[in-house]
């Protein structure tokens, strides 16, 4: 349930998104202290995480889904949304930084859950 960038610079890719996040112009999401990405609204927030990855060789960023730890399972409702507001922000504010983005339907490295 991973979400894959392909993308040429995926370091600067990665550094933007935090940047629009800093400065509130990201759609809600908010970094936690250890970079990783929650969905900001209340019903959403700290409910899973998105870890990311640069995987310089295939020039990919990729965005690991990671479940709250009292959580057993992430539910499809949950999976959607985080995933649909992911790729809604950089189709909205990074379209010209990549060149197509996945999202998984199974586990997918780096997913953790």
């Amino acid at each position: 349930m991973a979400i894959i960038i392909d993308t040429d610079n995926p370091d600067l890719l990665l550094d933007k998104i935090y940047e629009a996040i800093e400065t509130r112009k990201a759609d809600k999401w908010i970094r936690t202290a250890d970079g990783r990405l929650t969905y900001g609204p209340l019903l959403w927030r700290n409910e899973a995480f998105f870890k990311p990855q640069i995987w310089v060789d295939e020039n990919q960023l990729r965005f690991g889904l990671i479940k709250r730890k009292d959580r057993k399972h992430i539910t499809s409702r949950l999976y959607t949304a985080f995933h649909s507001k992911l790729i809604e922000m950089l189709l909205t504010r990074f379209d010209e930084d990549f060149r197509s983005v996945t999202a998984t339907a199974v586990k997918t490295e780096p997913d953790v859950f």
